[in-house]
């Protein structure tokens, strides 16, 4: 979605904070683009949702201003324009945004670049490293075994392990991760084994045999 001064997006008239958000970027870090992401771009939003937004500014360092306003949580992440040249293929979670603010196309050609990206699927993990991945599982589960009930360290490794399980499973399957709410929506709809694997292991007080199961099935790809 292009915009311009005369045809500001409907969402802007419809959400004032929205609108003074993007005039703040302006105005902090000299974004002349604004895209907004997530859950209120993609129409999930709740009530409590954060404000997820993406601003490009002519030149400069890349920047995240996160902070509070009015109660809501603005996560911004500004890039110059030089750093955009070759990672708006990597920014996939920009899948589905909605140009607030702009100047020579510029956001209309970033999530031309991510719409691409997601088209095509991404590279299969080389088999070294899948072979790595699959050993470095087994070996953080034999260190969550060995942990007893004061062993900090085994505790982190199993936050760890089923933190990145999650990003693994698609890379083994060759499918774009797209962050946590998307991959579990996804599960839920096309492999209830696997999304019931990961709610068991994720469970509060989950014995280590859950994980277990959890591993095998992140494997079997």
């Amino acid at each position: 979605m292009t915009t311009s001064p005369h045809a500001p997006p409907p969402i802007l008239a419809a959400d004032p904070l929205l609108a003074r958000l993007v005039d703040e970027l302006a105005a902090r870090h000299g974004c002349h683009t604004v895209v907004l992401y997530g859950s209120r771009a993609l129409g999930t939003a709740t009530a409590d949702s954060d404000y997820d937004l993406l601003g490009v500014c002519a030149e400069g360092e890349a920047t995240r201003d996160a902070r509070l306003v009015d109660g809501f949580f603005l996560d911004a992440f500004i890039y110059p324009e030089k750093d955009l040249v070759e990672a708006g293929g990597k920014l996939l979670q920009l899948r589905g945004g909605v140009v607030l603010r702009e100047e020579r196309g510029v956001g209309a050609r970033l999530l031309e670049t991510v719409n691409s990206a997601l088209a095509a699927p991404p590279e299969a993990l080389p088999e070294a490293e899948a072979r790595v991945q699959r050993v470095w599982c087994q070996k953080m589960l034999d260190r969550i075994r060995r942990g007893g009930p004061e062993d900090v360290e085994a505790y982190y490794r199993r936050t760890w392990l089923l933190t990145d399980l999650l990003e693994l499973f698609f890379r083994l399957r060759c499918r774009h991760y797209l962050g946590p709410k998307e991959s579990f929506r996804w599960l839920g709809e096309n492999d209830p084994e696997a999304h019931r694997a990961f709610a068991q292991a994720l469970a509060p007080g989950a014995p280590v045999d859950a994980i277990e199961r959890l591993v095998e099935r992140v494997l079997r790809a």
